[in-house]
């Protein structure tokens, strides 16, 4: 994955990709940026002290590195959760609950980072295998077998007819329409 495809991510990614790509490296990143302004002095995280004498929680202002980290992955973190929301057949919209505050981002992590992957193509895309690369089969069937001519024929069980593969690359089709769209399609 070079770091164009990891910056503006489309399609599909599965729970482990999102975990091991995006909110891991993120938090990474923002903690080393916030080390940064501590460091430099731009930031104290040391608690305030009241007009009565006593202790408050430190308010913390950010310093210019963890502002400049976070203008800089508040796009891949978007892009992230919108396919994570796509390869459980949902509408990108859904991350506008992150608007929501605090309940917001708890139903987003939620839903992006504990909700399985649906196991066969929707309108988004085929499946994603671990790595959070497309497959182009479902997983649990056969991948396209190859006749000694070369012609790839698809085995999706067992025992069953063998048929080839549709021509041209997997599109869409309304059987593969996400169930939280209405009838009419709002394109």
């Amino acid at each position: 994955m070079d770091f164009w495809t990891w910056y503006v991510r489309r399609g599909r990614i599965t729970r482990r990709a999102f975990w091991l790509h995006y909110v891991l490296p993120l938090l990474l990143l923002s903690a080393l940026a916030l080390a940064a302004d501590v460091s430099f002095g731009y930031t104290s995280l040391e608690p305030g002290t009241a007009a009565d004498g006593s202790l408050v929680p430190a308010v913390i202002e950010y310093g210019p590195f963890v502002v400049v980290t976070g203008l800089l992955t508040v796009l891949p973190s978007i892009t992230a959760q919108v396919t994570r929301m796509h390869d459980q057949g949902r509408s990108g919209l859904w991350v506008l609950l992150n608007l929501v505050p605090v309940f917001g981002q708890f139903a987003v992590l939620a839903l992006c980072g504990f909700m399985p992957t649906q196991q066969h193509p929707n309108r988004y895309g085929p499946v994603p295998d671990a790595s959070g690369a497309a497959l182009p089969f479902a997983p649990g069937t056969a991948p396209p077998d190859v006749t000694p001519d070369g012609r790839q024929i698809w085995s999706p069980q067992p025992g069953t007819e063998q048929r080839p593969p549709a021509p041209g690359p997997w599109t869409p089709g309304p059987q593969d329409r996400a169930p939280d769209y209405p009838p009419t399609d709002w394109r």
